[in-house]
């Protein structure tokens, strides 16, 4: 089963097991936002990337707005599902990655940030006609889910969720990769991420 498949799945069965309990809530909006360090905006700074919000996303300073899109939350314990929409383009000014759609999955194992990735493009080829004498090409773009965070010390206040968010191994690569140095590791501190759905 691929990484994205899996992801699909895992959103599956908690959105399925979330609805059958009577205090699931269908997320109808609100914003989640991540504000970055000052350690994270310095050494993003001192490597020359930069990081810019892929719309409806927007940013302002360190902080970075995302408005959420859908979901199904348990409103007493806070785990289920929290869809975003936007996301935001990472860049050396050579080289761009750009993560969208970023999704939280929270259940009592912990809170985990996903995001859609454009991979490799294949071209894929198929002949036409009875005799097959003609070809049409396309170029299809893989898209693959990778998780960029996880978020920890949650604190609750009324419908607001607040944590630490820390940066996985797919995001230190990422950066190291665009820095072309090694300047970050999985588990550093990536900000604080806030979440606040509207439920219906």
């Amino acid at each position: 089963m691929t990484r994205s498949l899996k992801l699909v799945a895992l959103v599956g069965v908690l959105t399925l097991a979330l609805a059958g309990g009577a205090l699931a809530s269908k997320v109808t909006g609100g914003t989640s936002t991540l504000t970055a360090s000052d350690a994270t905006v310095k050494v993003l700074a001192d490597n020359h990337i930069t990081v810019t919000p892929v719309a409806p996303a927007t940013a302002s300073g360190a902080t970075f707005t995302f408005p959420i899109t859908g979901g199904r939350l348990n409103t007493k314990t806070m785990h289920g599902v929290v869809r975003n929409g936007g996301g935001i383009s990472v860049s050396n000014g050579t080289k761009t990655v750009t993560l969208r759609r970023p999704t939280i999955v929270a259940d009592k194992r912990g809170v985990s940030v996903w995001a859609i990735v454009r991979g490799r493009t294949a071209r894929i080829c198929r002949h036409l006609g009875r005799r097959h004498v003609r070809v049409r090409c396309a170029l299809i773009a893989r898209l693959h889910s990778v998780r960029i965070a996880r978020v920890s010390g949650v604190s609750v206040n009324g419908s607001t969720a607040t944590g630490t968010a820390k940066i996985t191994a797919f995001t230190a690569h990422l950066i190291n990769r665009l820095a072309g140095k090694h300047v970050v590791a999985a588990q550093d501190v990536l900000g604080t991420a806030t979440v606040s759905p509207t439920v219906k």
